[in-house]
């Protein structure tokens, strides 16, 4: 790096920093901190949407995947994308009018106070171990550019930039911060790729220079197949429905219809955004073969290839990313603390200044743990790795208790819940690390047993009363005041073009399942069919919440 790339680094730590002093007078109370007092447009959470989920894990690990294996690895995105969709017509409304602020507290509306407890404090722990997987991916990014190989010194930089911002300024400073880091991100992949991409022959040079079966969209083989495609597909529902640190941003929009509209143009616009994370990727593979660490290749990429200022600009972008997504699960940590553990455990009667002081402590306390997370990352195998592992282990049992039989089955309890979640947990963890289980088949049995075991102990079990499930149930419908303001949003098509939409939306689904299914074939339809079905199944979900 030169001097000025170093000048435009330490300009934008500055203003990062700046941004966080100014929103801190705009903090008056924990639900400024937590929820931006619930006042956010759809289109801002569109981007904070966009510019949570796309960090250097994306940019750093999930570009080393496809130096590696190929463009399959692209689904990890675009199957997200599209659960983005499914939470947004179908679940996150409904949690948005319960006016909850963490997934721990429906788990108490629904099941019990031990579940919220349980599930708040696995999850703090959980979001930790996530910011440890994104803190790591910055600092090898910095080691590979800078010639600064020290890994303490990195890491202490971008954690103290980060956890200070967010601290002061909460939510509204992650929103403001969040917007401007998405920009400066996507300028900074927009002045890499075209580089990279001329530099291989442009898409025609590429792909003849890649090695066979690199450009699989959905591979026959691999780590990455078409087992891989219907596996993060299913984790990608858990994480659009569950995740507190995506949910977090998704809580603040000012109404249900800000809430799906939001969430949907966010999962749609990332679509077209993914590519520029992989392309950097597949370009080092022909331009750099030969590296031993992967998530080394867009790192080298910069140092070997940018010029003095473009490239500082474009480690800004590529921090911004890292930072945005840091700043929104800091928050989420906090408050699932606060709020789950703090005032349901520790403090009942904590007042507003109270709670808005904790949320500040656990903030910094949330990045204390992701330092000491960062360290456990390359002994699970680098950046992907270690987040398949996790979710495939922790979060899916979450999923198909909160979600599956949360929403849809009123006979699940509060026993169930925990013995399903206990056993699925434990088992996929047994079968991972002690016998070797791949990602793909850890995610499949943890779901699996969760969908089995919940009923099975729900059912030797006392029920829950009636008032348990009735306030969940009820807000599947549209809400008093929806109805009042006449911006009635209803999750089940009530209009002929909606009903249309949804026809839409599932025959997509269905093409993408039968060209997913079709890649053990390895022949070019299977990735024709599964990229069309998603393209329908995002036209059905548009249609959807903009017609209706």
């Amino acid at each position: 790096m030169h001097l000025i790339d170093w000048l435009i680094l330490v300009f934008f730590i500055i203003l990062m920093f700046g941004v966080g002093k100014y929103f801190y007078r705009w903090i008056g109370s924990s639900d400024d901190f937590q929820v931006a007092g619930r006042t956010v447009t759809p289109f801002i959470l569109a981007a904070t949407m966009m510019s949570t989920n796309m960090n250097l894990y994306n940019f750093i690990g999930e570009a080393g995947s496809a130096y590696q294996y190929g463009i399959s690895i692209i689904w990890h995105e675009w199957t997200g994308n599209m659960a983005l969709v499914f939470a947004g017509l179908f679940v996150i409304p409904i949690l948005r009018r319960l006016k909850i602020r963490t997934i721990p507290e429906y788990l108490e509306m629904r099941f019990g106070i031990r579940m919220r407890i349980l599930i708040g404090v696995l999850w703090v722990l959980r979001l930790s171990f996530w910011l440890g997987v994104v803190i790591y991916t910055g600092v090898t990014l910095m080691q590979g550019i800078t010639g600064v190989e020290s890994f303490i010194f990195w890491l202490g930089v971008l954690s103290i930039v980060t956890v200070i911002y967010t601290c002061l300024g909460g939510m509204f400073a992650i929103f403001v911060t969040n917007t401007l880091q998405f920009l400066m991100m996507l300028a900074g992949s927009l002045v890499l790729v075209p580089i990279v991409m001329s530099l291989c022959g442009w898409l025609p040079g590429l792909i003849e220079k890649l090695p066979e079966g690199h450009m699989y969209i959905v591979a026959p083989s691999g780590p990455f197949s078409w087992k891989f495609t219907f596996a993060i597909f299913v984790l990608g529902l858990q994480w659009a429905c569950t995740d507190q640190g995506m949910l977090q941003a998704a809580f603040c929009a000012k109404n249900i219809r800000s809430v799906a509209k939001g969430v949907i143009l966010g999962g749609l616009a990332l679509t077209a955004f993914n590519f520029l994370i992989f392309a950097p990727g597949l370009c080092a593979r022909v331009l750099i073969p030969g590296l031993e660490n992967f998530d080394l290749a867009v790192p080298t990429l910069l140092a070997n290839y940018m010029v003095p200022g473009v490239l500082g600009f474009t480690i800004c972008g590529l921090i911004a990313s890292q930072m945005s997504t840091i700043d929104s699960n800091l928050v989420a940590s906090a408050t699932l603390f606060t709020n789950d553990v703090y005032k349901t455990i520790l403090k009942k009667d904590a007042t507003k200044k109270d709670i808005l002081r904790v949320t500040r402590i656990a903030t910094v306390a949330a990045g204390i743990m992701m330092i000491v997370f960062a360290y456990a990352v390359p002994k699970l195998g680098g950046a992907v790795n270690a987040y398949l592992t996790l979710i495939g282990i922790v979060d899916m049992p979450l999923f198909v208790i909160a979600i599956v039989y949360g929403l849809l089955w009123k006979r699940a309890n509060e026993k169930g819940a925990l013995w399903a979640y206990f056993i699925a947990a434990i088992v996929a963890g047994t079968a991972r690390f002690g016998f070797g289980l791949s990602n793909n088949l850890t995610t499949f049995l943890s779901a699996g047993i969760a969908l089995v075991a919940c009923p099975i102990a729900s059912l030797l079990t006392e029920p829950l009363s009636s008032e348990k499930t009735e306030k969940i149930w009820k807000a599947r419908e549209p809400s008093k005041e929806e109805i009042e303001s006449g911006d009635e949003y209803h999750i089940m098509p009530k209009t002929n073009i909606g009903k249309i939409s949804i026809g839409i939306y599932l025959f997509g689904f269905l093409l993408f399942v039968v060209g997913t299914f079709l890649g053990m074939t390895g022949t070019w339809v299977a990735s024709l069919l599964a990229v069309l079905g998603m393209l329908i199944y995002f036209l059905g979900g548009f249609m959807k919440f903009s017609l209706e």
